[in-house]
């Protein structure tokens, strides 16, 4: 690959990094740095989710489940909107109005201070499992532009994310949001365009299609997967802290709601267009079964001039590092606010923002390590199990206290609560 591809690369990651980056001399509290004071309006709220949400899971993660299954790769992104759709319909007010900072807190309220720390700790580990994800997406453009090998590539995407999480925090989250929608959408457009372009449209991509697989239905992926994969979204991102800490970061209930819902139409599409790339890969180009996690990075050198694919490919690289580091910060808010800090206030501002980015360091160099555990798996596998992970931890007792208050006293429904997450890792071992 010629140099110029990589000089391209590297300045253009740099441009918008320090576009991204410049919030962090505004933070100057843990409430800042948390729930942005609770000032956020509705774009604001869908930067963050979508910022989050929208990754290395929705964009690299897609394309190449698309090119190994065909079209059950929608599911993440389908699953995404349809969440948000829910979020903002039954769930923002009453998250709003409570006025918490993370969502097991809310749940301790009614639960017990106990079941706070055990919540907070399920859902953590959940959006651990989900950080792979994102190192992997990550590893897989670093080697395609560079050729690192897995040690550089995890380091590297390490030092990278840690810079997006320790400097604006929720705020700073917004920010990457909004580039990345930008960018998100120009990229995979372009892309889908070329595809259909090339492919001679849908009715082409179809008719070279592997013959005896079933890429426009779900029996090759597996219906029942498919299925337990949708609910696994619907719950995981109705209970993920990061997304709800957008819904606690708005500055009244309506913009929390909204953004919910502008975040429900936003997402869906990404997922469209990458089934495109995806399928028209895999009629086309037989040769990318040997890596598929590097479909859409060999799209890119394979169908645009070195310039374009450099840009293209920083770009999808700060998408997968923003969502990388706002999982890491939702995991930093649970382990201050629920552990650390437990509702003390620190009087000396500057040293709570000084723990709050201690514990998000810590959070990153423990993530870092998990990921090699899971070098070779699917992207997307990873985040479908933390998904049900954090929604064993939290979907049920929140949906009790949204729906049915007057159960949160009973014993047996306090019990079942923490028997969900054991029989969900239960479930997976088996």
């Amino acid at each position: 690959m010629p140099y110029i591809y990589q000089i391209t690369f590297i300045l253009t990651f740099l441009g918008i990094s320090i576009l991204s980056v410049r919030r962090s001399a505004k933070v100057q509290s843990a409430d800042e740095f948390s729930v942005a004071s609770r000032s956020l309006a509705a774009p604001g709220v869908s930067w963050v989710i979508i910022g989050t949400l929208v990754g290395g899971v929705s964009t690299i993660g897609t394309v190449q489940t698309a090119y190994t299954h065909g079209i059950s790769a929608g599911i993440f992104t389908f699953g995404s909107g349809l969440s948000c759709f829910v979020l903002g319909c039954f769930f923002a007010r009453a998250l709003r109005e409570e006025g918490v900072v993370t969502v097991s807190e809310y749940l301790g309220r009614f639960f017990g201070q106990r079941f706070r720390r055990y919540c907070s700790a399920i859902n953590s580990m959940g959006m651990f499992i989900h950080v792979v994800g994102q190192f992997l997406a990550s590893i897989a453009i670093l080697q395609a532009v560079f050729h690192f090998g897995d040690v550089a590539s995890v380091l590297i995407t390490m030092c990278l994310i840690g810079v997006f999480v320790l400097s604006g925090g929720i705020a700073g989250a917004g920010l990457i949001g909004k580039i990345k929608f930008f960018m998100l959408y120009l990229i995979m457009l372009t892309c889908a365009g070329v595809a259909l372009s090339k492919g001679g449209g849908m009715e082409g991509i179809i008719s070279r299609l592997p013959v005896g697989i079933d890429m426009l239905g779900f029996s090759h992926y597996g219906i029942k997967t498919a299925v337990l994969d949708m609910f696994s979204m619907l719950v995981g991102v109705l209970s993920t802290q990061i997304y709800l800490q957008a819904i606690f970061s708005a500055r009244d209930v309506r913009a929390a709601r909204n953004g919910a819902f502008l975040s429900a139409i936003i997402i869906p599409p990404v997922g469209v267009l990458g089934i495109i790339v995806g399928l028209y890969l895999r009629a086309n180009h037989p040769e990318v079964a040997a890596s598929p996690a590097q479909a859409l990075p060999y799209f890119l050198e394979q169908y645009f001039p070195p310039l374009l694919a450099a840009f293209f490919s920083a770009g999808i690289l700060l998408i997968v590092l923003g969502t990388g580091a706002g999982l890491v910060l939702g995991v930093t808010t649970n382990l201050y606010n629920d552990f650390i800090c437990q509702g003390r206030v620190f009087e000396n501002k500057t040293r709570s923002v000084t723990i709050v980015r201690a514990s998000a360091l810590l959070v990153l160099l423990s993530a870092s390590l998990l990921v090699f555990t899971g070098l070779d798996s699917t992207i997307l596998k990873w985040s479908y199990m933390s998904m049900g992970l954090r929604g064993a931890a939290v979907f049920a007792g929140l949906c009790v206290l949204v729906f049915c208050q007057k159960l949160a006293s009973s014993r047996l429904v306090l019990f079942l609560l923490y028997l969900l997450p054991v029989m969900y890792i239960v479930l997976q071992i088996l």
